[in-house]
């Protein structure tokens, strides 16, 4: 008969030995060597398709492994590379509808501060493999589907709205839809093509583009008088900031604020000569940094020296959220104000009230 502390010993040599079937990182880098797009618990996706829209942007085909959950047309993505030894993260809009086929499409715009953007335009080609999150975001179409759409797409910002007109057309929608596209120059205009063949698909659909260098900025208030029956649509808007604060104003004077769904590729900016200077105490990095009146939390830190994680820097994603243990700050896209001790703040959308403690 086998003793206690025997058979304990060989419990302990069992349980060792299977050790290594459970261990899901190295099964993750057996698999990696294997195929890099295979994983059994993270989103990888292969680039099988490059298309340059125009000289600053560009489309990437991507097919995902099987951890991908799928998305709604309008979410959104982080997509995360390896840069000179530093994983970088970036979020963009799926401009694709779902479907069966795990092929979604990112429109990636060059963007002047460089990192994810620059290297995808000069390095992503079919075969590159990349790691993604998974889909998130509430702008999405609603819920029940509306008869009357009204969708304002600014530059890129065409992106989640073009992947709901496909989903549209995919459901053979009779939705009466308003599409203003606004762009710089005709240069710059993106997915005309696309527009036109979802026009013949979607019988409701009537787009309007419109160049504000030929025809000058079409403000929120001319957009609104340009359609009679504004108050029953539901408008869909994602574009720049400017174009985002000025359709945000008008519409809520009109008393129609809850019409309205907005999408940010960019956090609002401090109000210039906002408020004051707040001192910084970096308790991880026992650093202590200035939180200058006109930048965020994560750019005073990056400015300090300090690299926080971050991806979309527009409140999205979420990566960036730090632990706050003393202080007072305030929410740049909801203009909330919080002086609660322990909690949790997106450094790109945050700013300084007061002196401050963060976990960094």
């Amino acid at each position: 008969m086998t003793s206690i502390p025997a058979a304990s010993k060989i419990r302990r040599r069992l349980v060792g030995a299977l050790d290594p079937l459970s261990d899901m990182a190295a099964w993750n880098r057996l698999l990696a060597r294997l195929d890099p797009a295979w994983s059994l618990d993270r989103v990888r996706a292969r680039v099988v398709a490059r298309v340059d829209e125009n000289a600053d942007t560009l489309s990437l085909w991507l097919k995902t492994n099987r951890r991908w959950r799928g998305h709604r047309a309008g979410q959104h993505v982080e997509l995360s590379l390896e840069i000179a030894g530093v994983t970088r993260r970036r979020v963009f809009s799926i401009s694709n509808a779902a479907g069966s086929s795990r092929l979604i499409r990112l429109t990636v715009q060059r963007q002047s501060a460089g990192g994810v953007t620059d290297w995808l335009h000069a390095h992503a080609r079919p075969g590159l493999v990349v790691e993604l999150g998974q889909a998130a975001g509430e702008f999405v179409l609603p819920e029940p589907p509306s008869d009357r759409l009204l969708m304002i797409a600014g530059g890129s910002g065409i992106t989640p709205l073009l992947a709901m007109l496909n989903h549209l057309a995919d459901q053979d929608s009779t939705a009466d839809i308003m599409f203003f596209q606004l762009f710089g120059h005709p240069a710059e205009r993106l997915f005309a093509e696309e527009l036109e063949a979802l026009a013949r698909r979607l019988p409701g659909l009537r787009v309007i583009a419109h160049c504000s260098a030929g025809n000058g900025r079409l403000g929120a208030d001319e957009l609104a008088s340009r359609v009679s029956d504004l108050a029953q649509r539901t408008t869909l808007l994602c574009g720049p900031e400017g174009l985002m604060t000025d359709v945000t104003r008008a519409w809520a004077v009109l008393g129609l604020e809850t019409r309205l769904r907005t999408e940010r590729f960019a956090a609002p900016r401090p109000p210039a000569g906002g408020g004051a200077e707040a001192r910084v105490h970096a308790v991880e990095s026992e650093q202590v940094f200035t939180q200058s009146a006109s930048l965020t939390l994560l750019e005073s830190a990056e400015a300090a020296g300090l690299r926080p994680r971050f991806g979309c820097r527009a409140g999205l994603c979420r990566t960036c959220l730090c632990r706050k243990r003393s202080g007072q700050v305030r929410n740049l896209v909801t203009g909330l104000v919080s002086s609660q001790t322990d909690e949790w703040v997106q450094l790109c959308i945050s700013v300084a009230e007061s002196d401050l403690e963060l976990v960094l």
